[in-house]
């Protein structure tokens, strides 16, 4: 310890250790002392002010000394590190003044830079959570994933059909059909995703599919109580598709989580061109005599989402384009025959909104409204004009909920139900997703 400190010590520690000696002797006179005259006690209370304010000055002093002492033992221990690092690992010389005066500042300024990294730091997500954001979104955080997943939809429609014309803008003479289409869809799906960094993420998409279809018809027998049915059903592997993935901009409390993504879709699947159609015996029902599984062209999409926490909750945000390659064929109808020529399936432009919320680090719920607007598709015979196919320019819209439930540390079950709000849509589809990370 420094000289100068033990110098100031011995001097104050001789008063300290007289005050409890002069305190005994006061208290020795006072015993044997059986009263006091009102003179002796007024100087007795103004021994005992001033030794209470001595307490006091002392005290004080000792506090001082004792944070110097602790202060310069704390210059003394950065100085013996500094120099142990100077002599193993050679460096530029830093002085100790310097040191001091960079601590100074780091102590200056603590909370400027906790509120710096605060900003910085993308809020905490439950794994439900996460579950849930990367089916709408992306997570990074995740180095290889393996989700397989299941998907039913139905779909049902009716369409009045009219083969006639009108007499005195009245009386309509002819036939009316009332036709009636029920198809069962379920599609098993083997994603994969790898994530090479933090900013760079990769997928890849297998799906089966297989349908069921039945085609119903008012006029047997030119009965309008009878209907004609033909069922026709199969399976086989979908279109495959790859996607890239791109971080923008990583979470923080001002931004937003803000991701690019790029598509590109195989005609891997069955496409629906150059299959035979079949009559029934009255031609009152014309229906294929297979299931198509693919769209028969390329494809490719791009888009962005964003995703913010809102702890709790997660708001996310997707809009994408696509966009279809045009593709020849031998067939493009299924009479007998072969009637080659060009289709282009169109553009599409989609877009979801949604919310997840965390109601436990294991589940968390999640509810989403999507919307695709597709363009006319478009075909051209061999040798001819491009012309526009009616009724091919649909817009689907759904709203969903879902629910996500952590099995296991490393597998999830994601569900989800979604109900069409349009007549281009399912009427309702079912969704179950086993994500298991590594």
């Amino acid at each position: 310890m420094n000289n100068k400190w033990t110098s100031v010590i011995a001097v104050i520690l001789p008063g300290i250790l007289a005050v409890p000696a002069y305190a005994a002797d006061t208290g020795s006179e006072l015993a044997s002392q059986p009263a006091l005259s009102e003179q002796d006690y007024t100087k007795l209370k103004q021994k005992l002010i001033y030794l209470n304010q001595q307490i006091k000055l002392q005290q004080q002093t000792i506090n001082q000394m004792a944070q110097q002492v602790l202060k310069q033992e704390a210059l003394s221990r950065q100085d013996n590190t500094a120099n142990v690092a100077a002599t193993t690992q050679p460096s530029e010389p830093q002085s100790a003044q310097a040191s001091v005066e960079r601590q100074s500042q780091q102590s200056t300024q603590p909370a400027v830079i906790a509120n710096t990294s605060d900003r910085k730091k993308a809020p905490d997500r439950a794994r439900s959570t996460d579950d849930v954001l990367q089916e709408a979104h992306n997570v990074f955080s995740r180095k290889f994933t393996i989700e397989p997943s299941f998907t039913y939809s139905y779909y049902s429609r009716k369409d009045l059909i009219l083969r006639g014309f009108l007499a005195l803008d009245a009386i309509f003479l002819g036939n009316l059909n009332l036709d009636r289409i029920r198809t069962n869809t379920t599609r098993f799906d083997l994603t994969t995703r790898y994530t090479l960094n933090e900013r760079w993420q990769f997928e890849l998409s297998l799906p089966y599919l297989y349908r069921w279809t039945q085609y119903d018809s008012v006029g047997e027998g030119n009965s309008s109580q009878r209907y004609e049915t033909a069922k026709i059903s199969g399976g086989q592997i979908g279109d495959v598709s790859g996607a890239v993935y791109y971080r923008i901009i990583t979470e923080s409390v001002d931004w937003p989580d803000v991701v690019w993504n790029f598509r590109l879709r195989a005609p891997t699947g069955k496409d629906p061109f150059g299959i035979l159609l079949e009559t029934s015996d009255t031609g009152n029902l014309t229906y294929p005599t297979e299931m198509a599984t693919g769209s028969g062209v390329w494809g490719v999409s791009t888009g962005f989402s964003l995703a913010k926490t809102f702890d709790p909750a997660i708001v996310f945000f997707n809009f994408n384009y696509g966009a279809s390659f045009a593709e020849s064929f031998d067939d493009l109808s299924g009479s007998a025959g072969l009637s080659p020529g060009e289709i282009d399936l169109g553009n599409y432009l989609d877009y979801s909104v949604g919310l997840a919320f965390a109601v436990s680090e294991r589940m968390s719920l999640s509810m989403s409204f999507n919307q695709r607007f597709y363009t006319k598709t478009k075909q051209r015979p061999e040798g001819g004009e491009w012309d526009k196919i009616p009724r091919t320019d649909t817009n689907t819209a759904s709203l969903g909920i879902g629910a996500t439930l952590a099995l296991s540390p490393n597998l999830s079950m994601v569900t989800s139900i979604g109900a069409g709000l349009t007549e281009d849509s399912p009427d309702y589809q079912i969704s179950l997703r086993f994500p298991y990370r590594f």
